[in-house]
């Protein structure tokens, strides 16, 4: 109940129980609220290096043809996961036959007589193999007076005849794989391989089209390997005395938040996002207005954790000053 003067008016309380007055209360609580941020942010300052201005880059691959001609086969598509050997195109290089029409019903009906003799060249060896089996057999059969001579000579005959139509049809297959090699559809003419594994991310020509000598074909991308991809993080040049190669740096990339990534830093370019400038700023006027610059910083993950970290996303991160820089293993590349 509350207390009462002589008057009959309401007494205010004082001392702790004044505190419990939310009059007094919620001004406390944001005054502590405040406290507490400003002090998270200043051990947060005193601690990490922040920047938010940091991009997902990759090592992309180009492939191309050495030979120029037409593109006659073009197996992948854009996202296309590929593995290192893989038949990514065919180019046609017989010279000017790719600029006229060419018979393909002729093309396929020689793949398909090329297919039936070499099944029949297989069976053929496998029936040598069993006449000269058999043929050694029977020799034994004669010894023990099983079998005539008579038998015997007509087993050879027949081993004989098929060893010469081994002989044959090799020459015959052969002579067909010749003849194909300077077929202007023939698949042996020029194949690009995948000269690593990952994912196409471009398809740079069309089927049908000319391609010149060296010329990109398809560009690949290994999303899920820590030296293909990293993290350009532009740090202003007031805080770059605060970093150091091998400093710990903990990663949130937007597309992924609820995953952590830790990396470290690997590098700097050696140059202010300004020097890269097509049109770099001048003073032509003569006024002057200090804009601190951004100095590229290349961080590396440690780890992907599984998932695919795609060149061109935005990323977060906070490099560790307290972290002891240590010396980084070799890269290939990047």
């Amino acid at each position: 109940m509350a207390d009462r003067d002589s008057f009959g008016e309401v007494v205010p309380p004082y001392g702790w129980k004044s505190l419990l007055s939310w009059r007094v209360f919620l001004p406390l609580l944001g005054l502590l609220a405040t406290l507490g941020w400003a002090l998270e942010h200043w051990i947060g300052d005193e601690r990490y290096v922040y920047s938010d201005d940091a991009y997902v880059q990759g090592k992309i691959t180009l492939v191309s043809s050495t030979f120029p001609g037409r593109l006659i086969g073009l197996n992948v598509n854009e996202g296309d996961p590929v593995r290192m050997g893989d038949v990514l195109a065919t180019v046609d290089r017989t010279g000017e036959a790719y600029q006229r029409p060419h018979n393909t019903g002729k093309n396929l009906e020689a793949f398909k007589t090329l297919k039936r003799d070499m099944a029949r060249l297989e069976v053929l060896i496998r029936r040598e193999r069993d006449e000269r089996d058999h043929f050694n057999r029977a020799r034994s059969l004669l010894d023990a007076r099983f079998i005539s001579r008579q038998k015997l000579e007509d087993i050879e005959t027949e081993w004989k005849k098929t060893q010469v139509a081994i002989l044959e049809t090799r020459g015959i297959v052969l002579a067909e794989k010749q003849a194909l090699e300077v077929s202007e559809v023939h698949p042996r003419n020029n194949t690009v391989f995948a000269p690593i594994s990952g994912q196409v991310a471009q398809r740079l020509v069309n089927l049908g089209e000319s391609v010149r000598s060296n010329q990109p074909i398809v560009s690949l991308i290994n999303i899920r390997d820590t030296d293909s991809v990293w993290l350009d993080v532009f740090i202003r040049e007031t805080q770059l005395w605060k970093v150091r190669p091998g400093q710990t740096v903990r990663i949130h990339i937007d597309a992924w938040p609820k995953d952590h990534f830790s990396g470290h830093v690997l590098e700097f370019i050696p140059a202010a996002s300004q020097a890269f400038s097509i049109l770099p700023a001048q003073n032509a006027a003569g006024t002057f207005v200090k804009v601190v610059q951004r100095i590229p910083v290349r961080v590396v993950f440690d780890r992907l954790n599984g998932k695919p970290i795609l060149p061109g996303m935005s990323a977060e991160v906070w490099i560790d000053r307290r972290s002891p820089p240590k010396i980084l293993p070799a890269r290939t590349g990047g």
